[in-house]
């Protein structure tokens, strides 16, 4: 029984730390309404915080991964709980415009770029293949449970009290369950001992990684799926285009939330049982086949559902990618310069899908151009993981 407990804390370990990502992937857009009354900006000026967190966490995620590697991930949880508590503690009193953006871009640099760079690497370096595969879904599907908790008790403390007092609720949350997974981590090797140990091939350092045409093959396939998951800050805008109302919407994305909670299960689950190759080739069609659903708006709530699969392939699917191509022996440093392509996708694409529907006066020519691309990177994976067998 001891034995079982200790196998599986790590991996609660890494629900945890996904838990703590949602409250600035998810829960902190609750704020927009509040903060933007008060300040006197508009929802535009409010939402430049989100980009500010990408871009500086693009930035320290390089630096974050070799850390990772080398030392570990338990030092980082609470750096990253102190850290991010602190600053959240800074949101809840800020009353300048320029106040918001220096703190959003200080808590991006430890915030949800780091910590989903941590639950990844965790379960990586703390179980083998088969068990990653299988165990990650559901450590990912974390930020979703988390979302859907959060969600609502953010919310409801804002209502009864102010958005100030729910931003300190957050704080408390934020340092309360990294502080958790930093105990159950417990004392840990790094990555190139723990895989010396397991028996595991270590695989390519960072500076054979970056002489490698593998990597930037895989660094091409991460930037279109962070492109097309930038769908989801659209979803609102194409759904009220279609003509539904703003509760048929709020219940469409709530449904798509759970989906992609549990679609983060699944998806372990099939690649631990397909194989990661065959399994996510599978995956990226699935996704491509999301946005050929959403050209039709009577096939919007299967689109919808369909689309949560997809947007669930980046924390699932890529990390054992890049396990399977690179080997656990620097495996931290060079997921960290690969999420940092993530970010620099998301950076890129989130303007563009805006651009798109200001000149067309819709999605049409993203929605079907995805799909194009995402098939194009299912065969790139393929040869790729080919190639690694």
């Amino acid at each position: 029984m001891k034995e079982k407990i200790n196998l599986y804390r790590p991996a609660v370990a890494a629900f945890l730390t996904m838990m703590v990502m949602s409250l600035t992937s998810s829960t902190l857009s609750f704020f927009s309404e509040p903060v933007c009354s008060e300040l006197g900006i508009g929802r535009g000026s409010f939402s430049l915080i989100f980009s500010l967190m990408t871009v500086s966490g693009a930035m320290t995620n390089p630096a974050i991964g070799k850390r990772a590697g080398q030392k570990g991930v338990r030092a980082i949880l609470l750096v990253c709980g102190i850290w991010g508590g602190g600053n959240l503690l800074l949101l809840s009193v800020i009353n300048k415009l320029w106040m918001l953006y220096a703190v959003g871009f200080l808590l991006g640099a430890m915030g949800s770029n780091a910590l989903a760079l941590c639950g990844n690497v965790i379960v990586q370096k703390s179980y083998d293949a088969r068990q990653a595969s299988n165990l990650l879904g559901i450590v990912m599907s974390g930020s979703g449970v988390g979302g859907m908790i959060f969600n609502i008790i953010v919310p409801a403390v804002m209502a009864a009290a102010s958005w100030r007092q729910a931003m300190q609720v957050m704080a408390l949350f934020w340092l309360g369950l990294l502080l958790a997974a930093f105990v159950l981590l417990g004392k840990e090797k790094p990555m190139e001992q723990h895989s010396a140990a397991a028996g595991i091939g270590l695989g390519m350092t960072m500076q054979e990684a970056m002489k490698s045409r593998e990597l930037y093959l895989l660094a091409a396939v991460i930037i279109v799926i962070t492109a097309a998951c930038g769908i989801q800050q659209q979803q609102p805008s194409l759904l009220a285009g279609y003509g539904f109302d703003a509760g048929q919407v709020s219940l469409m994305l709530s449904a798509q939330t759970a989906v992609l909670a549990l679609g983060k299960i699944g998806q372990g689950m099939l690649y631990g049982r397909l194989g990661v190759r065959r399994g996510g080739c599978a995956m990226l069609l699935v996704f491509a086949a999301a946005f050929l659903l959403l050209l039709m708006p009577a096939l919007a709530w299967p689109g919808l559902m369909v689309m949560a699969l997809g947007l669930g392939i980046y924390t699932t699917l890529l990390p054992l990618v890049t396990r399977q191509v690179f080997g656990t022996r620097e495996y931290a440093a060079i997921w960290g310069l690969l999420a940092t392509c993530g970010s620099v996708g998301t950076i890129v694409a989130n303007p563009l899908w805006g651009m798109v529907c200001d000149l067309t006066g819709g999605y049409v020519p993203g929605l079907i151009l995805l799909p194009v691309l995402l098939t194009a990177a299912a065969f790139a994976l393929n040869k790729l993981l080919r190639e690694k067998r």
